[in-house]
């Protein structure tokens, strides 16, 4: 049994949608997540379509954490100041 909660639902993977979709996709989002609905993300992709992400609190905190402990790359002036 883990210490710390679990999130209830599964991460859903929404495939790009088009402009006219985006609502529909987010209101379907919504009722399957629920209250716990934390923060709503549109993306433009390629060729008009958006890529929708609805996350709860918990998988918010998740991929917060997972980008805090990646490994910033190395820029063009860290390279030219070796």
């Amino acid at each position: 049994m883990p210490d710390r909660p679990e999130p209830a639902r599964a991460k859903a993977r929404v495939p790009s949608v088009p402009l006219f979709l985006i609502p529909k996709v987010i209101q379907e989002q919504i009722k399957k997540k629920g209250e716990s609905v934390f923060a709503i993300f549109v993306e433009r992709r390629l060729h008009h379509q958006y890529r929708v992400r609805v996350e709860t609190f918990f998988e918010h905190a998740h991929r917060a954490r997972q980008e805090k402990t990646k490994k910033p790359e190395s820029t063009v002036q860290d390279v030219l100041d070796v």
